[in-house]
C-alpha cells in the first residue's frame, strides 16, 4: 500500500505497529497471533469463521457470533430512472416527529428479502455489536493476552471496545473493505437499542489477506466505497462549523486521501469487477480515513450531517439490517443536495429555529443538544451577513456535485433513496428535519433550520 506507507511517514504517525498486506495471510493466523501473546482469544462470525480450519480453533480460544448472510446485489432494474432528490415536502422545519414513530422492522425484513439483496438475520445471539456481546467477550477473554478480530465492522467494534475496557492488545484481520473503522479509535456499540460511539483504541496490527478482501461480498465492498466517498459532505459540514463558529478544523485528513479519492473516482466501476488492485486501493483509502479520525481526535473528518441522519433513522426504525454504508449513501445524497441549495442562496437571512424542544424528543440528552443549537444559531447571523460570499466560496471548492454522487451510486447499483432501504418517505422527512438535534455538531442541517428560505430541499 504505497499511499498508506507514504502518508504514515509524512504525517509521522506510529499508531499501529504494523500493517501487512499479502496473499494467504489467514493460513498463518496462529503464528501471527503468537507474536503478540501466548494466550489468544479470537472473535469471528459465522461467515468469517469459515476461513479457518479446525486445527486453528483447537489451538485458540474463540467465540463465533451470528452473522447475517450477505446476499449478492439486488436486480439493477429496481433503481432505473430513480429521482435522487429528496421527496417533495421533505425539508427542515416542515414537520416534527411527535408520536408517529413507526416500528417497521418486520415490514423492512420482508421487503428486503423480497428484493433479494438484504442479509437474512441470524438467530440466537445478536449479530450486532451490542454491549451484551462486548461483555461476553470481556468475560471469556479475561485470562487472554490478546484479542483477535476476524471480520469487518461488527466484529472489529466488539473486539476494539472489549480489549480497550480490559486494557488488552488486539489485532485485526479485516475480511472486507467495508468501513473505515479498522484504523480508528472509536467503537460503535448498540446499548439498550441505540447505537452509541465510545472511545476505544487502535489495533496493534492490521493483517490484510488480499484473497479474502478481493473476494468479499460486493455489497460489503460497495458499502465501504460510500462510507469513504461521503468525504465531500463531511468536509463541507466541518468547514462550515469552523468558519461560522470557530470550532477546530483540520485539513490534513482530507489532504491525505485526496490522491486516493481521485483514483477511485476514475476507477470505481472496477469494484463491480472485483479488481484486486482497486479494492485494495479502497481498503487503503478507508485505513487512511480511519487514521484521519485519530488525527482529528474524534470522528469529525469522517462523520457529519449524513451520519447524523443515518443514526437518527436507526433511532426511529431500529433498522440495523441494512449496511452502514448503504444508509450513508442515502443520507449523503440528501446532504449533498441540501448543501448545494443553501450555498446557492445569495444573501441568506438568519432566523433561529423556534422548535419546542419538549415536544420533539423524549430524551433529556437531545433536549439539551437542541437548546445548545439554538444558542449557536443566534451567534451566526452577523458572520453570515458579512462573510457569506467568502464562506460559500471556500466550501464549494471541496464539494463533489450531488449529481456525480448520484451517478456513481446508480452505476454501482447502490441504494441511494429512502425507499431503496424501505424507509417510509414521510418518516424519513421527519428524521431529516430533526437529525440536527441528535448530536452537538453544527452542520448544514442546523443552517437549514435557521434560514428564512426554509424550503430548501
Amino acid at each position: 500500500m504505497y499511499y498508506l506507507k507514504q502518508i504514515l511517514h509524512q504525517a509521522k504517525l506510529s499508531f499501529i505497529r504494523e500493517i501487512i498486506v499479502d496473499h494467504q495471510l489467514i493460513d498463518n493466523i496462529y503464528e501471527i497471533c503468537m507474536q503478540y501473546g501466548n494466550d489468544i482469544f479470537l472473535v469471528a462470525d459465522e461467515n468469517t469463521a469459515k476461513f479457518l480450519n479446525q486445527n486453528v480453533f483447537n489451538k485458540i480460544s474463540h467465540l463465533i457470533i451470528p452473522a447475517p448472510l450477505v446476499i449478492p446485489a439486488r436486480d439493477a432494474h429496481l433503481y432505473e430512472n430513480c429521482d435522487s432528490t429528496l421527496p417533495e415536502g421533505c425539508h427542515p422545519s416542515a414537520q416534527t416527529l411527535g408520536s408517529s414513530k413507526v416500528d417497521c422492522k418486520q415490514h423492512t425484513i420482508q421487503h428486503f428479502r423480497s428484493k433479494n439483496w438484504i442479509p437474512v438475520p441470524g438467530t440466537g445471539m445478536t449479530s450486532n455489536a451490542s454491549l451484551e456481546t462486548v461483555n461476553l467477550v470481556r468475560n471469556k477473554a479475561k485470562d487472554s493476552d490478546l484479542i483477535v478480530a476476524l471480520g469487518s465492522g461488527t466484529v472489529n467494534d466488539i473486539c476494539k471496545y472489549a480489549s480497550y475496557l480490559e486494557k488488552k492488545d488486539y489485532i485485526s484481520f479485516p475480511t472486507a473493505a467495508s468501513m473505515n473503522g479498522y484504523s480508528s479509535a472509536n467503537a460503535s456499540i448498540l446499548v439498550d437499542g441505540y447505537k452509541k460511539s465510545f472511545e476505544a483504541h487502535l489495533p496493534k496490527g492490521i493483517y490484510i489477506d488480499t484473497d479474502i478482501i478481493a473476494n468479499a461480498p460486493l455489497r460489503l465492498t460497495l458499502s465501504g466505497f460510500t462510507d469513504f466517498i461521503c468525504r465531500s459532505t463531511v468536509q463541507a459540514d466541518w468547514l462550515l462549523s469552523h468558519l461560522l463558529l470557530g470550532t477546530e478544523y483540520n485539513e490534513l485528513p482530507f489532504t491525505l486521501v485526496r490522491d486516493l479519492e481521485q483514483t477511485l473516482l476514475r476507477e470505481y466501476m472496477q469494484l463491480t469487477q472485483k479488481s484486486t488492485d482497486v479494492i485494495l486501493l479502497l481498503m487503503e483509502a478507508l485505513l487512511v480515513s480511519g487514521f484521519g479520525m485519530v488525527i482529528s481526535k474524534g470522528s469529525y473528518s469522517a462523520s457529519q450531517g449524513e451520519h447524523m441522519i443515518a443514526h437518527a433513522m436507526e433511532l426511529v426504525t431500529k433498522d440495523y439490517l441494512s449496511l452502514h454504508g448503504e444508509k450513508v449513501a442515502v443520507t449523503a445524497i440528501t446532504m449533498a443536495n441540501l448543501q448545494e441549495k443553501i450555498l446557492s442562496i445569495q444573501n441568506p437571512i438568519i432566523k433561529p429555529t423556534t422548535l419546542n424542544v419538549e415536544h420533539v424528543f423524549d430524551n433529556s440528552e437531545f433536549i439539551k443538544i437542541l437548546e445548545q443549537k439554538q444558542i449557536m444559531q443566534q451567534k451566526i447571523g452577523g458572520i453570515i451577513y458579512k462573510e457569506w460570499n467568502n464562506i460559500s466560496s471556500l466550501i464549494k471548492q471541496n464539494l463533489l456535485p450531488a449529481k456525480q454522487l448520484q451517478k456513481m451510486f446508480e452505476d454501482l447499483s447502490i441504494p441511494h433513496l429512502p425507499e431503496h432501504l424501505s424507509w417510509n418517505k414521510e418518516q424519513y422527512c421527519k428524521v431529516v428535519d430533526l437529525a440536527f438535534a441528535t448530536r452537538d455538531r453544527f452542520t448544514f442541517l442546523d443552517l437549514a433550520h435557521c434560514i428564512e428560505e426554509s424550503k430548501i430541499l
